[in-house]
């Protein structure tokens, strides 16, 4: 087949729906199907290459600083209709890309599938564009689309309410095996944030239980690692007020296992996810990961800790105090649940499996 993927940024920005994409059109090519990624272009980088197989477009937009995935390469529209494409398919609710590829779909007479990542739920001012989007933009690409694709079963009910049922797949994200590292964190020093650093994500709270932690536990460090979506100013500002020293970083994605390596526990307390590559990035590297019971976490994380699953799962800030302090003065008795979620997310998720499970989507479409 040929495979048209469209999303607003690609690698070597950084990002969950990012990687998705990337594996799943590496995936896809090296099944023999003809794959082209056209997103937004990134400073740095160049309009036309090939990668891993698939053939990357990259259009110069106009963005909004306010939202990581609200970029307007308007010129990638014409460009799709140029192409002669088997299968239109796009990521990521609150992108514009969904809509220009399922309009081009539209006029090409061609499947269009949309892939949802996590359902937003955003507060104060962002959740005027919310609703907007959510009545204006999306209804036009779901009902355009033949199906639509979802990483965590945890959106379908949401989206059951702005598309027909039947539509609707459920495929997980999947892992990398260059994510296994050893199983040592005993003389790690680093507390680890792995995302962008937006308020959506809720480091504030990592960042107040820091503070409350760093002079029990001398040589603790907190490391945070992301590009910044619009709240690094005032991370760093809570900083200071905290009396804390955080280490900001932003990490190509092919160095992250080792920055996994060197973490002793990694922490995501966001307010909405869907199935995050940073909790199967985390588990498969032997590391415990610490989360807010957001999305797909509550059916992974029984899956991958069976009943041990609530040592890792918290709901605010004296909860996630509680269980690293009980995680930081018993290491030795996390060893055997962290090294059993290893192997559990090692065989249960890998990228050909989600790459076959697309192609068979796209293959009943086509």
């Amino acid at each position: 087949m040929k495979i048209l993927q469209a999303v607003h940024s690609y690698p070597p920005s950084s990002g969950g729906v990012e990687h998705h994409v990337y594996h799943v059109s590496k995936e896809l090519a090296s099944l023999g199907n003809e794959v082209t990624v056209m997103t937004a272009r990134d400073r740095g980088t160049k309009p036309e290459e090939t990668i891993a197989g698939v053939k990357i477009r990259r259009f110069n937009s106009f963005d909004l600083t306010m939202f990581s995935s609200v970029r307007f390469p308007l010129n990638s529209f014409f460009a799709m209709l140029n192409e002669d494409a088997d299968i239109y398919a796009s990521h990521g609710y609150g992108s514009v890309m969904p809509l220009l590829a399922s309009i081009a779909a539209l006029i090409k007479r061609k499947p269009f599938v949309f892939t949802l990542h996590g359902y937003p739920d955003f507060k104060g001012k962002k959740r005027f564009f919310h609703c907007f989007y959510k009545y204006m933009i999306a209804p036009v690409f779901l009902n355009i689309a033949k199906k639509v694709i979802v990483v965590s079963r945890s959106n379908i009910k949401n989206l059951k309410k702005e598309v027909n049922s039947e539509k609707i797949v459920y495929i997980p994200n999947g892992i990398e095996g260059r994510f296994d590292c050893e199983l040592n964190y005993s003389g790690k020093n680093n507390l680890l944030y792995v995302g962008r650093l937006n308020e959506d994500k809720g480091i504030d709270v990592l960042m107040k239980v820091f503070a409350k932690l760093k002079n029990r536990y001398p040589g603790l460090t907190l490391k945070l690692v992301g590009d910044d979506d619009g709240a690094k100013s005032k991370l760093e500002e809570l900083a200071r007020s905290l009396d804390i020293h955080p280490i900001f970083s932003t990490v190509p994605y092919d160095k992250m296992p080792s920055i996994y390596a060197e973490s002793k526990a990694v922490i995501l307390p966001s307010r909405y996810e869907g199935l995050s590559l940073v909790w199967l990035e985390t588990m498969s590297s032997g590391r415990p990961i610490f989360s807010t019971p957001v999305g797909e976490a509550e059916e992974l994380f029984d899956q991958a800790y069976d009943k041990n699953k609530d040592l890792f799962i918290f709901d605010d800030e004296n909860e996630l105090a509680e269980k690293l302090s009980a995680f930081l003065d018993g290491q030795e008795k996390y060893k055997n649940i962290i090294e059993k979620a290893k192997y559990i997310v090692k065989d249960e998720y890998s990228w050909k499996n989600v790459a076959s499970q697309t192609r068979a989507v796209y293959e009943e479409l086509v």
